[in-house]
């Protein structure tokens, strides 16, 4: 056999074996946890809506233009690394839920993997372990691995980061060194409050660890290279950015105060809802790593990092925030790869067998009573109602505050690919001390409409006040009320709906058509085109030219030009019955056809007939059984 006749031979290959399944047994737990962490991730991220800052991210991304996002971004106060890779891969990817999410769910399985190999490095496979399977299901770490927003690349680079470092302090090397660098400025593109990361770095760098100096130089050259490369966006920053710093996020919503309360609803945010357990197992972790006996050593002072640069960092941003405001969920997210590294580190103490079962159970009861990290407004299933009742050539107009670019998206999403613009008043009601009357600045667009949305949520109507009471051309045909959820319920008790008005503008001056001397249709108000597939909305204004002593019924049809019909739609006219009409009150009526999915491109007849449901006689409309209200076209 090979082993006898090669002895050399036979010996490396049963290594190599022995080598390749010890690896694949090593690994196995890895692909576990990171299958679980994408399950975890993937979870319900298609159906959620987009929230106030998703809407903003969404919004800044949509011109797919470099220079347009870069200024968008100067305007605020975010860099533009992860809007403009949101930019691009939206082109290649779509706008899907799914899809804009997707660069946040990469970003967090990245971080899960990074977070074991820097637990590996230091604290043994075992501790890392534990310490990625806990950031696998972290609700805090979850949620913001989901969001179309940068912080779960900041919470990946901030890991990459002391991933580098601490491989620099152990060897220092050139490459290490420049990618420790590159992290830097990817942290620094993508959010600026790495930093203070970066400034923990510093202190165990240059304080604490026992480096030459020339090493201690290599760091402080990794520092100035980012810097560089920084250089683009850092003028943007002194010279348009600065000034929108003030006193960070305090008074922001989400933000927290530094209270006691405060100090033990983010710790559960942090820690997960299991706090007790986590802390104690937090507690273990650092307390086994103050006993180690060989102080000063490279692998103390990485530990220490470890330490530092997760709880240390909690407190530090706790107590200064009553002077510059950092606390949110949201600003606390980066902290969770370390906290959990040195939670898995204390798990690893424990027997094995009760090590494994304190494991097992933390993420039962983490996916089992998972926290609501940030409430989401239904402003899917508003624009779903609106896209249920909407006709191509329609203008919307959004009165929803903060929220007009999450509304925005949804619409986009839920209209067809050709809808109109879609006009926002945040522009002119953003800043209060700046904010102008929004009627004079979306009048023009609304008088070239004949059918105008207004959607309307939280702040006071200014539009729908003025086209209901003020502008006398527009009458109010249709109100759909959409409630907010149930996370909104009980942040927001007196605003429980989203509204959504159409008003439209009839022509009533024009010659009528009459049916049997007795209904008169005053005017017609329906797309010019329509697709296949898709629903056909016709509006009629009808009248009573005498009392109608029956109740009659309309047909709408949709004819091609040799007069076969390839839908219709039957019903009474408006909500009252005939017989209840005024004479001369004019009443709006809506018939909905569904547009088969084959029909051919063409120019097609939208025919209305009335006829008395008891003979289903037609009325004749000058000498016909029907009248052509206008015409469509099917590209």
């Amino acid at each position: 056999m090979a082993g006898v006749d090669d002895k050399h031979g036979g010996q490396v290959g049963r290594g190599r074996t022995h080598h390749g399944i010890h690896n694949v047994w090593v690994l196995l737990p890895v692909v576990i946890i990171l299958l679980l962490a994408a399950a975890a991730r993937f979870d319900g991220v298609a159906e959620r809506p987009v929230w106030t800052d998703e809407g903003w991210s969404a919004w800044a991304a949509r011109d797919h233009d470099i220079n347009v996002i870069w200024d968008k971004l100067a305007q605020d106060r975010h860099p533009p690394l992860y809007f403009m890779t949101l930019s691009a891969w939206w082109t290649l990817a779509g706008p899907s839920r799914l899809a804009l999410r997707f660069l946040s769910i990469a970003g967090g399985l990245l971080t899960v993997a990074v977070a074991y190999r820097i637990g590996a490095d230091w604290l043994g496979r075992r501790a890392a372990r534990f310490g990625a399977l806990l950031l696998a299901v972290l609700d805090i770490a979850v949620y913001y691995s989901q969001e179309i927003r940068h912080y779960g690349w900041l919470v990946l680079s901030v890991s990459l980061m002391s991933l580098f470092f601490l491989r620099y302090l152990r060897r220092p090397r050139a490459w290490t060194l420049v990618a420790y660098s590159l992290s830097i400025t990817g942290m620094l593109y993508n959010l600026y409050l790495g930093l203070l990361v970066l400034g923990v770095q510093g202190v165990v760098g240059l304080l604490l660890w026992r480096g030459s100096r020339r090493d201690k130089a290599g760091l402080i050259a990794a520092w100035a290279g980012a810097l560089v490369l920084y250089g683009p966006w850092l003028s943007v920053i002194l010279s348009e950015q600065w000034r929108d710093f003030g006193p960070g996020i305090g008074g922001f919503p989400n933000s927290y105060d530094s209270t006691a309360g405060s100090l033990k609803t983010l710790s559960e945010l942090l820690f997960g809802s299991q706090l007790a357990l986590t802390l104690g197992l937090y507690a273990i972790g650092v307390w086994t790593i103050t006993q180690q006996r060989d102080r000063w050593s490279t692998t103390w002072t990485a530990r220490v990092y470890l330490v530092l640069g997760g709880g240390g960092l909690y407190l530090f941003m706790f107590a200064v925030n009553p002077w510059y405001g950092v606390l949110s969920a949201r600003t606390l997210a980066f902290l969770t790869p370390l906290l959990m590294v040195v939670c898995g580190y204390g798990l690893s103490q424990l027997n094995r067998r009760v090590a494994g079962l304190f494991a097992a159970l933390l993420v039962l009861f983490m996916l089992a009573d998972t926290q609501t990290i940030q409430p989401h407004l239904d402003s899917h299933k508003a624009a779903a109602a609106l896209a249920e009742q909407f006709a191509p050539g329609d203008l919307v107009v959004l009165e929803t505050g903060w929220d007009d670019n999450a509304f925005l998206y949804e619409l986009t999403l839920a209209l067809p690919a050709d809808h109109p613009a879609i006009i926002r008043t945040l522009p002119w009601i953003g800043e209060p001390t700046k904010a102008v009357p929004v009627v004079p600045q979306v009048q023009a667009d609304i008088t070239a409409h004949r059918r105008v949305w207004v959607v309307n949520w939280l702040q006071p109507s200014q539009v729908i006040p003025w086209l209901a009471e003020e502008n006398k051309d527009y009458v109010t045909v249709m109100a759909l009320e959409t409630p907010v959820g149930a996370q909104y319920d009980d942040l927001y008790p007196y605003n429980k709906v989203v509204q959504a008005v159409l008003f439209e503008r009839p022509n009533l001056d024009a010659p009528p058509l009459v049916y049997g001397d007795v209904l008169a249709l005053r005017d017609s108000l329906l797309p010019e085109t329509v697709k296949a597939g898709e629903r056909l909305h016709v509006d009629l204004w009808w009248s009573a030219a005498e009392t109608p002593a029956l109740d009659y019924s309309v047909g709408v049809f949709l004819m091609d030009q040799d007069g076969v019909v390839k839908a219709e739609h039957n019903g009474p006219p408006g909500d009252t019955s005939t017989t209840l009409w005024v004479v001369d009150d004019v009443v709006f009526d809506r018939h909905t056809l569904h547009v088969p999915h084959d029909l051919a491109p063409g120019q097609y007849q939208v025919a209305v007939n009335v006829y008395w449901y008891g003979d289903l006689e037609p009325l004749a409309v000058n000498g016909q059984d029907y009248a052509v209200a206008g015409l469509v076209h099917t590209p």
